[in-house]
């Protein structure tokens, strides 16, 4: 006797999928590129909002540009400090400001993540294409060597 199927959900995490229809081959195999992409994804975002920060709020950085092209090409945003009360906490958000903010700069940084896991994806297949024709290609020079020599 098959279970009913279960209702589909709008938020992401609701839905909790049949682990038995998965297939062996998807288990051992795709887990671990889908894992390795999403971490090489979260790590290509991270180093992406990093350059980003340093470069819109570095204004003594050294750089090969005089200071007036840089601000140019890199838009120069200043940082703005939150209003604070005489308690040295933000305005606008007194209850945990700062771990608040941390909540949605990694939602956001996960979703970008998310978002570009297929190009991640689809650069680790080029990438194991170019490494298995490389191997190939030394292997048939090592044998030609041999065979000729």
């Amino acid at each position: 006797m098959s279970n009913p199927p279960m209702p589909v959900s709008g938020n992401r995490g609701d839905a909790k999928p049949d682990i038995r229809s998965q297939s062996t081959f998807y288990k051992v195999i795709m887990t671990p590129i889908i894992f390795v992409s999403f971490l090489l994804s979260l790590a290509i975002v991270d180093l992406k909002y990093s350059m980003h920060r340093s470069h819109y709020h570095a204004e003594r950085r050294p750089s090969r540009l005089p200071p007036w092209l840089h601000r140019i090409v890199y838009k120069y945003r200043p940082y703005q400090y939150a209003a604070i009360d005489e308690n040295g906490k933000p305005v606008e958000d007194k209850n945990d400001y700062y771990h608040s903010k941390q909540r949605k700069l990694m939602a956001m940084e996960a979703d970008d993540a998310f978002q570009m896991r297929r190009t991640v994806v689809a650069g680790l297949v080029l990438a194991g294409l170019v490494a298995t024709w490389g191997a190939w290609w030394t292997f048939r020079w090592v044998l030609a060597q041999v065979y000729w020599v």
